[in-house]
């Protein structure tokens, strides 16, 4: 999960934060706290290489700058959610600032007094005078102490907000990169898998491909069976595709019936292997239709995989596999078909 921290960890972030934040002259906006949250925790390799080149070469991040940072690398949640976090945040800001402020304050009141005390003590007091100046040096060095702890308190609510706040947007993002009916990535979600990953060349050099899958005559399964069991297939065929992956891959579902995969360190035999189980796997399968009580077979897929070249763009990519699917399709369906074959084509 992108936003998975504990206590300990939560709060080393909100202090590296405020450093950061305070070395630049943006103003300490929601948007700012986003980008710099993203930044220390290096959960967004893409933002952080980026910020890291800036700093390389002493640039100073503005407002402005912020602001391009936000939307190119940051912004994927609901708006209406959005707005709401920033609100929260802004206040959360607001009051750690104003905590902080008056424990500074307060430092300073009572470094001043100490220098007082020393200087008075230097003139050898009586002892009534020596009593007194005691009894302030005990009253200030208590306001302090209780000022420490009143900001060790509010630090420590901070920290729970923050906490909160980093829930609430782990689901609203979530919730704008997952199809609902299947569980995984959807299209946007995908592209932003498929940013980070284009966008790391020592990756791209151990090899990538991607496949597009489209799901056999699935308005003929409609209309024969109903929408509720085509979403029921559907959501078979894409759990059979999650299942058949690893860790560092990627699959969503980028249209009605068709998904697609990134398959991460695979050359095109190795992407071929795997598009062959998933198709004969999907093949041999049954899906329960609960309406009559029957299990229904001869779901099929059909597959187009392209293997990523020096100088590809996702764009490139994703072309060829549409194309090598194209001509799964047209050559009966219930196969696969890979880009660099030429008598497919």
């Amino acid at each position: 999960m992108k936003y998975e921290h504990d206590r300990q960890a939560s709060e080393e972030i909100l202090r590296l934060l405020i450093q950061k934040m305070a070395e630049h002259p943006a103003a300490f906006t929601p948007q700012s706290y986003a980008v710099w949250y993203e930044y220390v925790t290096g959960i967004n390799p893409a933002l952080s290489e980026t910020i890291s080149k800036l700093l390389d070469s002493g640039e100073k991040l503005d407002d402005a700058s912020i602001e391009r940072l936000y939307l190119k690398f940051v912004s994927e949640c609901n708006m209406d959610v959005e707005w709401a976090l920033r609100e929260d945040i802004q206040q959360l800001l607001k009051k750690l600032a104003e905590s902080t402020k008056e424990t500074d304050n307060q430092a300073h009141r009572f470094d001043t007094s100490l220098h007082v005390y020393g200087d008075t003590l230097k003139q050898n007091p009586d002892p009534a005078s020596l009593v007194f100046l005691i009894k302030n040096m005990a009253d200030d060095t208590n306001k302090m102490i209780d000022s420490m702890q009143d900001l060790q308190s509010e630090l420590a609510v901070s920290k729970q907000k923050v906490e909160k706040l980093h829930q609430e947007l782990q689901s609203a993002r979530g919730e704008a990169l997952i199809d609902p009916l299947t569980g995984i990535l959807n299209r946007r979600g995908f592209e932003n898998s498929a940013k980070i990953i284009f966008a790391d060349q020592a990756a791209l050099g151990k090899g990538l491909c991607l496949l597009m899958v489209d799901i056999d005559h699935f308005k003929t399964i409609n209309d024969t069976y109903g929408h509720l069991f085509g979403d029921k297939v559907i959501r078979a065929v894409a759990k059979t595709l999650k299942s058949k992956i690893r860790g560092q891959d990627s699959v969503a579902r980028v249209g009605g019936e068709e998904f697609a995969l990134l398959l991460a360190e695979t050359d095109i035999s190795g992407a071929r292997t795997v598009a062959e189980y998933m198709r004969q796997t999907i093949e041999d399968c049954t899906i329960h239709r609960i309406d009559a009580q029957e299990n229904i077979g001869g779901i099929t897929i059909s597959i187009g995989v392209a293997e990523y070249t020096s100088g590809n763009s996702l764009v490139d990519l994703l072309g060829h596999a549409d194309k090598a699917l194209y001509a799964s399709k047209k050559q009966g369906r219930n196969r696969t078909t890979v880009y660099a074959d030429p008598k497919a084509l």
